[in-house]
């Protein structure tokens, strides 16, 4: 994480980058209304949206702690925070891979879980590294993968029915571009409104836009039953 040193006291105690944890807090809000809609439909592929968005809500969450509380409990605590938003974070982009898969082969094949189960292994060991190295570029590099793949599926299936897979597509590509706000640290504000709330900004609008296309996907794989 990269600091500014925007502040507020709060009952004694300094809570830094209040705008950044106020964003963060706004994506929790959008993950939360996907997740509490989507987890109410009886379906594997809605479960594993819902699984998604209350991850990323998760992540969210935890990153909010990391910019609030900075160094003041200590190294320790600070890197473990770090890793448990991260950890959340690409769990979610495991249960995006499931949603993908389930909605585009709709037969299950007879090797898929030994296949999910590899995926799982790889995931516990990229992590596993992650945490050893303190370092989440592997981390990242693996999720920006998951999310093209995500993608390419998606694509390929709004082109023979506009099912939602056409938002879920808009939706991810509006994630990366929440990247490409933090990449070139496009700021209103350097402390008080910079890039970091303006990309949580960007990120809320994508997980509205993928939640529109998951649900819409969800609701008519129902139908068609």
């Amino acid at each position: 994480m990269v600091f500014h040193y925007s502040s507020i006291s709060l009952f004694g105690f300094t809570l830094y980058e209040p705008v950044t944890i106020l964003t963060n807090l706004f994506i929790l809000v959008a993950c939360l209304f996907a997740y509490k809609n989507l987890q109410a439909v009886k379906s594997q592929h809605a479960f594993q949206w819902a699984m998604f968005f209350l991850l990323i809500g998760i992540s969210s969450v935890v990153g909010s702690f990391g910019h609030g509380i900075h160094m003041q409990l200590g190294d320790i605590f600070f890197k473990a925070v770090l890793f448990f938003m991260n950890a959340a974070s690409f769990i979610a982009i495991y249960f995006c891979f499931k949603a993908a898969n389930t909605h585009f082969f709709k037969s299950k094949n007879k090797h898929a879980k030994i296949i999910d189960s590899l995926i799982v292994l790889w995931l516990i060991i990229v992590l596993f590294v992650s945490l050893k190295l303190n370092n989440f570029i592997v981390v990242k590099i693996h999720a920006g993968a998951v999310l093209l793949y995500s993608i390419i599926l998606h694509y390929i299936h709004l082109r023979k029915s506009k099912d939602g897979s056409e938002l879920v597509v808009l939706g991810i590509l509006i994630s990366f571009l929440s990247i490409f706000v933090h990449s070139i640290k496009l700021n209103i504000h350097p402390d008080w409104f910079n890039y970091k709330d303006i990309s949580h900004l960007v990120m809320m609008a994508s997980v509205i836009v993928i939640y529109l296309g998951a649900n819409k996907i969800v609701s008519k794989s129902l139908l068609a039953r």
